[in-house]
């Protein structure tokens, strides 16, 4: 197996640098503002200028303005990242590989067995990919390539920002006897202090301690995923993830309570969460109104066999009419909730969709 994982540096803050070019080489962080009081809140990721200013995710941003009062700090808008997400896996990855696995909004594992015959192969593929990422979108990400998926994970981090990393098959052997146990991805502080208790420096140290012990100081399945990555039999494939919930909220013009104006933006966000789904069906549905004082108001239905987009238009309407009977505020955004969504052709079976 030829596992390529793709790893978007710093990219929310990226994303803000390619809207608005201006602050690009200056130190930008993305925060979360509670909204509780002025600077309420936490960085949610910036950029490599930030970070050398010592400005870090989690960090509180009263504590970070006091690092780094000169920084920029913006609001994070996860819809839009989103969105450069999506193109990014749709349009540039999934013509890559057919066994693509999204692990979060920035990271992705394909595997790339069929599509390269050896590593050199496969770093011309991952050469590709990260030029045409970057001619579309603007977007530098670093690419770890290995046989699995953990040990392709750990050679992009190694690699940031902007990198391309390879192992081979045949160097895993000593890369393992060399690697800290504290780069392996799981490996929390609570974790790793216990392992350090053992003498546990590398991770191929984990096979010195019996297995049985091992367990019971973290776990069977801890254990299990450890002693594996150690012995190299660790194969866990690329697999592909239906999302269980997605969600998509427009922003109207003008708050309204009138249907015929909020209809066609509930529309549209419906025809955009339906993209979303790659090929997966509903089996909830669910109206979700922002009212002109920013409180939330939903209504959900859920479907035995499924709902098709030409279905939720009709059913959502229905939705957003209870709302509006219900509530005498105006709208200022609104959206749907998709749920509970599976895989078409298993649903086809019985449902004849």
């Amino acid at each position: 197996m030829i596992v390529l994982f793709v790893d978007f540096d710093y990219f929310f803050a990226q994303v803000e640098e390619v809207l608005n070019p201006k602050i690009k080489g200056k130190p930008v962080a993305v925060c979360v503002f509670s909204g509780r009081f002025k600077d309420s809140g936490a960085v949610a990721t910036s950029n490599y200028e930030a970070r050398k200013l010592g400005i870090k995710a989690g960090m509180p941003i009263p504590k970070a303005k006091e690092i780094a009062p000169n920084a920029i700090y913006l609001p994070i808008r996860k819809e839009i990242y989103k969105e450069v997400s999506d193109r990014i896996m749709n349009n540039i990855l999934k013509k890559y590989s057919d066994k693509i696995e999204i692990a979060s909004i920035d990271e992705a594992y394909l595997d790339i067995t069929s599509k390269a015959k050896n590593y050199a192969e496969a770093y011309f593929l991952g050469k590709k990919i990260k030029e045409e990422i970057y001619d579309e979108e603007k977007i530098t990400v670093t690419v770890g390539i290995a046989p699995n998926k953990v040990l392709a994970k750990i050679v992009a981090e190694m690699n940031k920002p902007n990198g391309l990393g390879i192992l081979k098959p045949e160097e895993v052997e000593s890369f393992i006897k060399t690697l800290p146990i504290d780069e392996v991805p799981g490996v929390g502080n609570i974790i790793l202090a216990k392992l350090k208790e053992h003498g546990i420096k590398y991770l191929y140290d984990v096979v010195k301690i019996d297995f049985n012990k091992l367990k019971e100081e973290i776990g069977k399945a801890k254990a299990s995923y450890l002693y594996s990555l150690a012995l190299n039999t660790y194969n866990e494939p690329v697999k592909e993830r239906i999302r269980k919930h997605i969600g998509r909220y427009v922003t109207m013009k003008a708050n309204s309570r009138d249907i015929d104006i909020i209809f066609p933006y509930l529309k549209k966000a419906i025809d955009e969460a339906y993209s979303r789904t790659n090929g997966g069906v509903p089996k909830s549905l669910a109206v979700v109104a922002i009212m002109e004082d920013l409180d939330i108001v939903s209504r959900e239905k859920t479907y035995n066999f499924g709902i098709t987009k030409e279905n939720a238009y009709s059913e959502a309407k229905i939705l957003l009419n209870e709302i509006l009977k219900s509530d005498k505020r105006s709208l200022r955004r609104v959206g749907v909730r998709l749920g509970k969504i599976y895989k078409a052709s298993t649903l086809d079976k019985f449902f004849n969709f």
